[in-house]
């Protein structure tokens, strides 16, 4: 628990099905904080997307997920009738390094709040990041802020030169 937010027991389950399965079927799962602003939870299915591909493939699926995820996103922002929400996403992205040209592939934490979300929102989320990573059992994975969405855009590149380890 941090800042008074708790984390829901869901999400390490979550958390363990997606690491210690090696994402045999998911590419991202995502977090929020409730509507009470007291626990940390796993968001709605529609946040929680499928991995089907690995290797060659995967580097596409990967590719295909960041722009279904940008949708997602899009497609809040663009509802004035939904709150606009932080969220953390785990996502494991398949790539292949520019460098010796080797297939590979990494998890990395998404912290996404977006600009439009309110006071009260960005103030919990920011405050109770660490809590949910020091919750989640084996965490260790790259976390990354991203504001905007073409923030999102820029995660796969950087993989591939080697700019994020």
């Amino acid at each position: 628990m941090s800042s008074g937010v708790a984390i829901d027991p869901s999400c390490n389950e979550m958390w363990e099905d997606f690491h210690l399965g090696k994402v045999n079927k998911r590419r991202v799962i995502t977090f929020r904080i409730n509507d009470a602003f007291n626990s940390i939870i796993p968001d709605a299915d529609k946040w929680q997307l499928p991995q089907t591909k690995t290797g060659e493939e995967g580097i596409e699926e990967t590719k295909e997920t960041i722009q279904q995820l940008k949708q997602l996103i899009a497609d809040e922002m663009g509802d004035d009738s939904v709150p606009n929400l932080p969220r953390w996403f785990i996502m494991y992205c398949d790539y292949k390094m520019e460098t010796d040209g080797r297939l590979t592939g990494k998890e990395l934490m998404v912290k996404w709040c977006p600009e439009q979300s309110k006071i009260k929102s960005k103030m919990t989320f920011a405050s109770s990041a660490k809590g949910l990573t020091d919750n989640l059992n084996g965490f260790n994975a790259l976390v990354v802020q991203i504001d905007e969405l073409e923030g999102l855009d820029d995660l796969l590149p950087k993989f591939q030169k080697g700019l994020l380890k």
